[in-house]
Order: C-alpha cells, then sequence, then structure tokens
C-alpha cells in the first residue's frame, strides 16, 4: 500500500508531466524541433513551478516586456553581481498559450537552432550579450536568465519529463521490436522513454514523451523488474 504522502508525490508528478508535455506538444505545433521542444517545455515549467505561477497572463517563460507592451508587474529572484536580489519587473501578458509559445521561439529561437541536446540548447541561451552562436554568425543579444544554474538545471528538467533530454536516439541504438499492444515481453530494455506502468489496474507502458499509456500484459521478467525499481 502506497502512503498518502507517496500518493500526493505521484499525483504532483502526474500533473507535472501533463504540463510539460502540453507545452512540448504546443512547441512543436509552432515549428520546434525535438530538441527545441524540450527546451521550451522545461523552460516553462522551470519558470512557473509547473504551471502554477506564470509571470502575467498566459506568460510561461518568464517573458518581460516594456513600458508600451501590455505587462503586469510581478516580484522576481534576480542574480546581481553574484547576489540573490528580489525585484519588481515587468511581465508581458498574451492572449493564449500558444501566442506565449510563439513570442518565446520568435525570441530566442536563433540561439537554439541547431542544438544536439537540451544542455547545448540551454548552455547556447545563456550565452551573454556579444557573443557568438555556435554554428552561425548570429550574436547573442543577452543571456535568457540570471541565475548561473539556469541552463542546469533546464537539462535536469528535461531528463526528468522529456525522456532523454531531447536528444533523438539513432537509428543504430534503437531495439526495433513489432509486436501487437497486448503482446507481452515488448519492453526487454531500459528506455528513456517508454516505462511499464499501471493505470486504473491495469498494466501497460507509458511514452513519456506523449503521455499515452498503451495497455498490454508484462512477461514475469517485465513485472520483477518493475517491482525492484519501486512499483506497486
Amino acid at each position: 500500500m502506497k502512503t498518502f504522502s507517496e500518493f500526493c508525490h505521484n499525483l504532483q508528478e502526474d500533473r507535472n508531466q501533463r504540463f510539460y508535455n502540453q507545452i512540448k506538444q504546443g512547441a512543436l505545433a509552432a515549428g520546434a524541433s525535438p530538441v527545441e521542444a524540450d527546451t521550451i517545455a522545461a523552460q516553462a515549467s522551470l519558470e512557473t513551478g509547473y504551471g502554477k505561477y506564470p509571470s502575467g497572463s498566459f506568460n510561461y517563460f518568464g517573458q518581460k516586456g516594456t513600458s508600451r507592451e501590455n505587462t503586469t508587474r510581478m516580484r522576481t529572484r534576480e542574480v546581481i553581481n553574484g547576489r540573490s536580489v528580489m525585484m519588481n519587473e515587468p511581465f508581458k501578458n498574451y492572449d493564449s498559450l500558444e501566442s506565449s509559445i510563439r513570442d518565446r521561439m520568435n525570441k530566442w529561437g536563433y540561439k537554439t537552432r541547431g542544438a544536439e541536446s537540451v544542455e547545448d540548447a540551454a548552455r547556447r541561451l545563456q550565452i551573454p550579450g556579444g557573443g557568438r552562436i555556435p554554428g552561425s554568425r548570429e550574436i547573442s543579444h543577452g543571456a535568457y536568465a540570471t541565475d548561473p544554474n539556469y541552463a542546469s538545471t533546464v537539462a535536469s528538467i528535461a531528463r526528468t519529463y522529456g525522456g532523454g533530454g531531447g536528444r533523438l536516439p539513432s537509428l543504430r541504438s534503437r531495439s526495433i521490436t513489432t509486436m501487437k499492444p497486448t503482446q507481452k515481453g515488448a519492453l526487454n530494455s531500459p528506455s528513456p522513454t517508454r516505462v511499464l506502468a499501471k493505470l486504473k489496474g491495469k498494466t501497460g507502458e507509458l511514452d513519456k514523451s506523449t503521455g499515452k499509456f498503451t495497455k498490454r500484459g508484462w512477461s514475469s521478467t517485465e513485472g520483477s523488474r518493475y517491482k525492484k525499481y519501486g512499483g506497486k
């Protein structure tokens, strides 16, 4: 039996995953590459506490605005000369999640275009003003955030909820098995995106990148591995 604290933790993890997936799918629909989509989803998760604390209306990326734009002033933490300080800053208001994602991509996409992983993309976002963007002639207009740990935190979130931090495995490294959804033994090796899962008492596997649950039976080996790694 799960304790109440374990139940609450699992419920929060499910909510975090759903929020991450929502942002990622929105970014993909707007034309982001898989790496960029995972980066954008991880940023939104970090900036808002997985959707709980947006900066202004539909502002999931901490995008600041000017006096000529529709903004909301909010308290925010900034790192200035190595010191953490609280400041009142104007944050943009958007009319939809889609417009928020598009603005994030329009302003910062030139930095992450061509990045090979979320960690690479997050580091590019932190290139200070005047620095050259790898693989292009673009010059950085400034770092995305003042927190010196921003890039590593974004990459860590993507590894947790994005199934491998946005780096797509090569075809050579994939183990391809064609099986019916109800057939046992389809997941015989660790996968960054597909994990064994139970939903409403039914066994199956969960695709962490899309949130899709596929009901199927487990082999005895899979059942043992599920219990070994903490499954109930």
